[in-house]
């Protein structure tokens, strides 16, 4: 007879496929990011060379703009949600 498949061994299952998932994802992410920055370099008459060398700059700028917005907007959030006590 076989081995009774136990809620431990599902939940091992699933958050290995929830990590698999994850990282298929944010591979996704990131290939359509660079390839979306790929085609604006060139349509500006940008070279794949140059490109390429300064992709990793790119990338990072763009994470820094991402998370600075990010913050922007929580705090903008919380002031708009603030009730007033008067």
């Amino acid at each position: 007879m076989g081995k009774t498949y136990t809620k431990e061994m599902h939940e091992a299952y699933r958050q290995k496929e929830d990590e698999k998932a994850a990282k298929e994802a944010e591979e996704l992410r990131e290939k359509t990011e660079k390839e979306s920055a790929r085609r604006a370099w060139l349509a500006d008459g940008g070279k794949v060379a140059d490109f390429e060398r300064e992709w990793p700059h790119l990338r990072d700028e763009g994470r820094r703009q991402r998370v600075v917005g990010a913050d922007r907007r929580a705090r903008e959030e919380q002031q708009a949600s603030r009730v007033s006590r008067i």
